[in-house]
């Protein structure tokens, strides 16, 4: 049987069904992308600057800093262990196993933590692997392989109901913490519940592949493309073909791709481990800080929305560009914010420039390097974006324990992220052929 043939009897029966599972992994995948990558980063911002209070703790600034780092560091270096776990076992039992792990990580925050080295061990290393098992990387690679033509609205659906824990989270546990006495342990309660539910959604509802369930990417649309032998002309550059691993970490493009993409990293990790810290010592009230923590989730909303619903028609890669400039003017306002204004307009550009380049990087991997080895391409892409966003809250703290302000590190980071853009700019797209680019014309060859 010819491969036209098969893709018309894949559209005939898609017809019939008139549904697509990759719809609904669009939802599958944004809850599990809430409760795990969407909401983790979101609850600590408020919750562990807390633990300074807890005197049995023995914590300052630059262990709360180190922890945070921690967190960043590994999910950079776990990346690449789970893109390859996923691509031998597939998202579904990575997902599955992450969730337990993570369960009893948080577990473990609200129980037994006692000590800065228990701190870094369960939120810096565990907390993150498992994090990252379950969240950004695993989503984004499975919805990369069942989407081309929509790639970048699927991308941008699914991230908009993951990111809504930015901004539901903080008032969430805030609350929660006031109900139960204020404590920074019980600030670890709703995640705990969220992961609890993520293992069975996981493990029942996850499908890896198109092909597992005998369905192809896009669906009926998909089909359609296929049976015209994928003569389908993209308005944005498109890989047709899927560019081997090896090949692809050898291309410079991979390299500032990923280094574009570090801006949106970096700047949320700034204000994730040293925002609360830095207002408050410019003599912000904490419920302000709390409200500004919510505004940059709903303006990554607004960033994810903005930028991930054009990324079919404007270049992913120059969206992050726009994305890291704007981050470029909220990080030195908030350098030395005076007022509640300059304060809000702070998380606001952080809340859209990281909701952008979340929304539109592994779109750019995908778009350009195709979808065979998304997983391990994201995977070691997000270890690049995470070796220098780690190193942000060290700093931080270091440079807080030393002078009292976080002000030169926000300058600091404001110069990284001027110098990311730069990276975005650089990349150059090959010329499209009638059949797509060969993989070849990728890497130079």
């Amino acid at each position: 049987m010819s491969s036209i043939t098969q893709r018309k009897e894949l559209e005939a029966k898609d017809s019939k069904c008139g549904f697509f599972y990759g719809y609904a992994l669009v939802v599958i995948l944004g809850f599990l992308y809430f409760c795990s990558s969407g909401i983790i980063l979101a609850t600590a911002t408020i919750v562990n600057p807390l633990m300074l209070q807890d005197e049995a703790l023995g914590m300052n600034a630059t262990m709360l800093g180190t922890g945070f780092s921690l967190f960043v560091l590994v999910q950079g270096i776990s990346a690449p262990l789970v893109g390859a776990l996923i691509s031998k076992f597939g998202a579904r039992f990575s997902m599955t196993l992450g969730a337990m792990v993570l369960l009893c990580a948080i577990l473990a925050l609200i129980f037994f933590v006692s000590s800065p080295v228990a701190y870094f061990a369960v939120f810096g290393v565990v907390a993150s692997a498992a994090t990252m098992m379950v969240g950004q990387l695993a989503v984004q690679s499975t919805l990369g392989s069942w989407f081309v033509e929509r790639r970048g609205v699927a991308m941008t659906c699914m991230m908009v109901i993951g990111a809504s824990s930015s901004f539901i989270a903080p008032p969430a546990v805030n609350a929660i913490m006031g109900a139960t006495g204020g404590g920074w342990r019980s600030g670890w309660y709703l995640i705990a519940a969220l992961v609890a539910l993520a293992i069975p959604v996981a493990f029942f509802l996850v499908k890896n592949h198109p092909s597992d369930i005998g369905e192809i990417p896009d669906g009926t649309s998909g089909a359609k493309v296929a049976a015209k032998k994928c003569d389908y002309r993209f308005v944005v550059y498109k890989n047709k073909e899927s560019v081997p691993f090896k090949q692809v970490v050898r291309t410079p493009t991979f390299w500032l791709i990923s280094l574009a993409a570090t801006s949106g990293f970096a700047a949320y990790t700034l204000s994730t481990s040293q925002g609360f810290l830095h207002f408050t010592s410019l003599g912000f009230d904490s419920g302000l800080i709390v409200a500004g923590v919510a505004l940059m989730g709903a303006m990554g909303l607004v960033g994810k929305i903005s930028m991930g619903i054009v990324s079919d028609r404007i270049e992913p890669i120059r969206l992050i560009v726009v994305a890291a400039l704007i981050l470029v003017i909220g990080i030195v306002v908030g350098a030395e914010a005076s007022s509640d204004a300059m304060l809000l307009v702070f998380y606001a550009c952080i809340g859209v420039g990281f909701g952008g380049v979340n929304a539109v990087f592994p779109t750019a991997m995908a778009n350009y390097f195709g979808a065979g080895s998304l997983s391990k391409n994201l995977g070691t892409g997000i270890m690049i974006t995470t070796l220098v966003a780690s190193a942000l809250p060290i700093m931080s703290g270091a440079f807080f324990d030393a002078t009292g302000s976080c002000a030169l590190a926000f300058y600091v980071t404001a110069g990284i992220v001027a110098a990311c853009a730069v990276c975005g700019i650089l990349v150059r797209f090959p010329a499209r052929g009638e059949g797509g680019v060969r993989s070849k014309e990728v890497v130079g060859g």
